[in-house]
């Protein structure tokens, strides 16, 4: 799919360097939203195993968009979240969605989102968010995805979303 000459299409390995330094740019260590830090062993190992989506313009990624098994996402976040809302037998984790701060505002994290659940269909996608990013929960609502259930992480408030492809 094109979008202003974005291309949005199943991440690969040769996407991992542009993910991880995409990531590293919206931690929250530079200012962004993003929970901790992706190690390029698992960003390899979850896009070997789920599809995972880039959005790449003049070959750079500019967005990227993560689905994980709820078997092999074992950061302790994520046992909690579980704990909250384990979901279907085959849902998946959705997360995290990153799109360059110069690219947002053109749709391009819907478009990610609407060819994942093409990669994924009849699947259940859960994921959770800051409550306190406001950008985030209102892109997310707006992008048809109902709200399941909140939980407390080390103080910080978070919100759960559920959708079927």
């Amino acid at each position: 799919m094109h979008l202003n000459d974005v291309v949005i299409d199943r991440a690969s390995l040769s996407d991992i360097t542009g993910i991880i330094k995409l990531a590293q740019a919206n931690d929250a260590e530079h200012g962004g939203m993003l929970l901790g830090h992706l190690e390029p062993e698992a960003v390899i190992m979850t896009i070997s195993q789920m599809p995972s989506v880039v959005a790449r313009k003049d070959g750079q990624v500019v967005g990227f968009l993560l689905s994980w098994l709820k078997t092999t996402a074992n950061l302790p976040i994520i046992k909690v979240v579980l704990q909250a809302y384990a979901g279907t037998k085959d849902a998946y984790l959705y997360g995290p969605i990153c799109v360059d701060k110069t690219m947002r505002g053109q749709g391009i994290a819907a478009v990610m989102f609407a060819k994942l659940k093409d990669f994924l269909p009849e699947r259940e996608g859960i994921l959770f968010i800051k409550a306190n990013n406001e950008a985030s929960l209102h892109a997310h609502q707006k992008m048809g995805m109902c709200k399941i259930g909140e939980f407390t992480y080390e103080g910080s408030g978070f919100v759960i979303f559920a959708y079927n492809s």
